[in-house]
């Protein structure tokens, strides 16, 4: 089969993923929706109030820590080798199981659990007993900018995740936070040794002098986009040359 990409055949395969999706990862995913029911008994049981903005913070981390499990969970099988044959075998390329991939384990899955807590957390706010108050919104000011950072962050998240699946044959997840730790570790050694951070807080602190905050934003918004791009790359290259 060539390496080309038919949107028939790439439909197909995300039919077939769909039912794979969530028949691994289905209660997973009612997991972390209901995650704020945790909260709000707490706050029943210990007598306390949480307002929006104390909990806006907490839906943000059940995405973006669901993106670190969700290709272990729904792929792990991929990289196998006797279980990853009926992955090999799709009637697809690679690059359509690839965009598969990247479909329900950096877009679907984002969403579900980004919507479905937030839907959980308004339906909690909404009874008159509990400590959940207001609305968890998002920021009216800079609205494009903070949607911009979250996808970015969330792309390179699920990224790496991706690859170290396809990596890894055991504790996938966990392998990959362990490696990634050690990874930033030796590297902030190495570049403190170059006095880097230095330099680099002070280029930080002369720009946001001169130009606009959004500048630095902007910035590591496309750092994030690299990173994503990359580790995306690696998780395609690691599919097309997998071997069963």
């Amino acid at each position: 089969m060539n390496n080309t990409f038919d949107l028939k055949r790439f439909g197909k395969v995300v039919a077939m993923d769909w039912k794979n999706y969530f028949r691994s990862f289905g209660i997973a995913l009612i997991v972390w929706c209901s995650l704020p029911v945790l909260f709000w008994i707490a706050t029943l049981v210990l007598d306390f109030d949480m307002n929006a903005d104390n909990r806006s913070p907490f839906i943000f981390l059940y995405v973006f820590t669901v993106l670190m499990f969700a290709p272990s969970k729904v792929y792990g099988n991929a990289n196998l080798s006797r279980e990853g044959v009926s992955f090999a075998m799709l009637p697809a390329t690679s690059l359509e199981q690839f965009f598969s991939m990247l479909l329900y384990c950096s877009i679907i899955t984002p969403l579900i659990v980004g919507l479905g807590s937030w839907s959980v957390d308004s339906l909690l706010a909404l009874l008159p007993f509990g400590g959940f108050e207001g609305f968890v919104t998002l920021p009216d000011s800079e609205f494009f900018m903070f949607v911009v950072f979250v996808a970015c962050f969330a792309m390179s998240v699920s990224s790496i995740f991706m690859f170290g699946n396809m990596i890894f044959k055991k504790r996938k997840a966990g392998k990959t936070i362990a490696w990634g730790v050690l990874i930033v570790f030796m590297l902030s050694m190495l570049l403190q040794l170059v006095h880097f951070w230095g330099a680099f807080g002070n280029w930080v602190t002369e720009t946001s002098a001169r130009l606009d905050h959004r500048f630095l934003m902007w910035f590591y918004n496309a750092m994030m986009l690299v990173v994503a791009i990359v580790f995306y790359f690696f998780t395609y290259c690691k599919i097309k040359t997998q071997k069963y």
